[in-house]
């Protein structure tokens, strides 16, 4: 009886040091407390790319732009941490310090158009003593590795127009739309062009170009 035993604590051992190899299959915890999804990560070039079921809605950087009526399910999803920070622009301090990549399963706008690629950006926004008023983002490309430029909508409705006077900042998160789908560890920068007036009344515009680190979130 006892050689039996042995024999089968030996046997789940190796089983589980088998199912170990390879690609992983985990539980998705999230701050909504849905953990049925699963999810599956392939790693290349130390890249870690995930693929999962889980919906939109139950991810924290996409929450703004779910609807009762659109709420797709995420195909793949990458992370970065950024740290990114500029201060080129008129006593203004630009920061992002994660941006994180999904391809979805359907997306349509208001308008009915599909997209396949979105990215959220967790941002700061500082205005030291800018005599530009009013900044709003305005135009947006993703930079792929082989240097194709992709435009990139971004989601204007979950932007606050009342922005930035003197003294104040804007933090959040800024959404972006792609109609096509692309491979998310190929997306090497995101260029984001920012509007405004300045103290005459006049546009003025500027563009920032944050980068994404050479390896993604673990």
């Amino acid at each position: 009886m006892r050689k039996k035993v042995s024999l089968s604590i030996v046997t789940l051992a190796v089983i589980a040091t088998l199912g170990a190899c390879g690609t992983t299959k985990e539980k998705v915890d999230n701050v909504y407390g849905d953990s049925s999804s699963q999810k599956t990560n392939k790693e290349k070039d130390g890249v870690v790319e995930t693929e999962t079921n889980e919906k939109l809605k139950y991810d924290g950087y996409f929450k703004d732009i779910v609807t009762h009526d659109v709420d797709p399910r995420i195909e793949t999803k990458l992370s970065y941490d950024t740290d990114y920070e500029n201060t080129d622009w008129d006593n203004i301090t630009f920061k992002v310090d994660h941006a994180k990549f999904v391809t979805v399963d359907h997306y349509k706008d208001t308008d009915g158009t599909p997209y396949k690629t979105l990215a959220s950006l967790h941002y700061k926004l500082e205005n030291e003593d800018s005599s530009d008023k009013h900044i709003t983002p305005d135009t947006a490309e993703l930079v792929m590795k082989d240097g194709e430029h992709v435009k990139a909508e971004i989601f204007m409705n979950v932007w606050d127009d009342e922005v930035l006077t003197s003294h104040k900042h804007k933090d959040g998160y800024m959404h972006f739309k792609v109609a096509d789908e692309k491979k998310l560890e190929e997306i090497k920068a995101i260029d984001i062009t920012f509007k405004a007036k300045d103290s005459e009344g006049n546009e003025v515009t500027h563009t920032y170009t944050v980068n994404m680190p050479i390896d993604a979130e673990k």
